[in-house]
């Protein structure tokens, strides 16, 4: 009894000193580091005054190069001619006379200005997701911002892409910034100030990462979210919606250029998503910096640091892993490629139907079908993936724009012949659960006779 007194004694004494210890004047408790960032700055710069080790990371984006990946990466390139059959279902339209590969984020401001597709027509909107500047203008003109020209506003837009876009500089938390995003998100009843950190660590990148249109009255960067994610859900949205982005001189039928789903294609059923991946923890992967765990905000390839973004998941290897990956985008590449040339030829039967005096009811129905199938095969070409955000998806897009395609051209002869060609509808069987139960079960020993 006595030796436990002594024992508890020591352990009072010893309590008593480390809480001395840590109010003591010269011992600080640790605490979460937070800046004293003014609101509203935009600069990185003065971000990187306060968090130099990711500052150093995020310049890496000035470094242009196309290293480790066989589709896209950060040199410009010219797409036209990587993919010819996009100068033709782009005829007439901007797309067909400038299409390149994106560089870095910090080159936002720079390439939209120089870009042939911006004329002295073109509208503010087209900076939205350009400049950490937009919200602020937003902010202080309303929508009147969207329709404004383009250029009236080129002196208020004067940093890129920057920490401001995606953290609240006071409490350096993740954000959805841009009012698009936000307008989108408040239409599907979910409150975009009320989102958890793994939503936030996809849904800044959602900010300008997706598919999206102007509308037709105020110019107003809208997301075509309503009905779902999927192409054929957005499709459906645009159908009912009845909207055009330009009617092209060929087919004679109003198109819709798709921009760059990464969201929605990553979002709708990918393995790592539904796994609760985010895109920040491929493409921006914790690392280590002079001892210091950070976020790497060099927005690349997780290919290009495979250890950080790939291995802390998967054990197969690094090489096994590329293979793999490079392996689904040459199939989906290659695949593309075929659906491309299925739609240019789609576009000239229908023209060859019409230049020969075609039933034009009929042959309005090879357009419709012609419409679709090219905004299926873009939506694969515009996202920045090639499809390895969701192989699976993918696929299945190619081929309904193939089938569309197809279906095309049979209406575009129809039309020129009178004959319409042989339909076969043909449904898979889809195995229920009791049969997959008895196709796994062992089977029963033969009786004996």
């Amino acid at each position: 009894m006595k030796n436990y007194r002594v024992f508890m004694g020591l352990m009072a004494l010893l309590i008593i000193g480390l809480i001395a210890v840590g109010c003591g004047s010269n011992v600080q408790q640790p605490v979460a580091f937070r800046a004293d960032i003014a609101p509203g700055t935009l600069s990185a710069e003065e971000f990187g005054k306060f968090y130099p080790k990711q500052y150093d990371t995020y310049m890496k984006n000035a470094e242009m190069s196309n290293e480790g990946s066989k589709y896209g990466g950060s040199e410009e390139y010219d797409k036209l001619t990587q993919w010819p059959f996009l100068k033709e279902i782009f005829a007439g339209y901007g797309f067909a006379i400038e299409y390149n590969e994106d560089r870095g984020h910090v080159y936002t401001l720079e390439d939209v200005k120089k870009i042939k597709r911006i004329n002295e027509k073109s509208i503010s909107a087209c900076w939205t997701c350009k400049s950490a500047n937009v919200p602020g203008v937003v902010a202080e003109m309303g929508d009147a911002y969207y329709s404004t020209n383009f250029h009236e506003l080129k002196d208020k837009m004067t940093e890129p892409i920057t920490c401001a876009n995606c953290h609240d500089p006071q409490t350096m938390k993740l954000v959805i910034t841009q009012p698009p995003l936000r307008d989108a998100l408040t239409r599907l009843g979910k409150n975009p100030d009320k989102l958890t950190t793994q939503e936030l660590r996809t849904l800044v990148c959602a900010q300008c990462h997706v598919e999206y249109y102007f509308t037709d009255d105020k110019k107003i960067v809208t997301f075509p979210w309503d009905n779902g994610l999927t192409p054929e859900e957005i499709l459906e949205y645009y159908e009912e919606l009845g909207f055009v982005d330009w009617e092209h001189p060929v087919a004679k039928v109003g198109e819709i250029k798709a921009q760059h789903p990464e969201f929605e294609t990553f979002a709708s059923g990918s393995v790592h998503y539904e796994a609760g991946v985010s895109c920040a923890d491929c493409h921006m992967p914790y690392t280590m910096v002079g001892g210091e765990k950070i976020s790497s905000h060099w927005w690349t390839s997780p290919l290009k640091h495979m250890n950080e973004s790939c291995m802390t998941c998967h054990r197969e290897g690094e090489e096994w892993l590329k293979e793999r990956v490079f392996y689904t985008q040459d199939k989906v590449a290659d695949m593309m490629a075929r659906v491309g040339t299925v739609n240019v030829e789609a576009i000239q039967a229908i023209a060859e139907a019409d230049a020969a005096g075609a039933n034009q009811e009929v042959l309005n129905e090879a357009r419709k079908l012609q419409r679709k199938a090219q905004f299926l095969v873009d939506w694969v070409g515009a996202e920045n993936s090639m499809g390895f955000h969701n192989p699976q998806l993918t696929f299945d897009t190619l081929n309904k724009s193939m089938d569309y395609a197809y279906q095309a051209i049979a209406k575009a002869q129809e039309a020129r012949t009178g004959t319409a060609a042989p339909q076969w509808n043909v449904n898979i069987p889809k195995l229920n659960s009791e049969a997959v139960r008895l196709m796994q079960a062992p089977a029963e020993p033969a009786p004996v006779a």
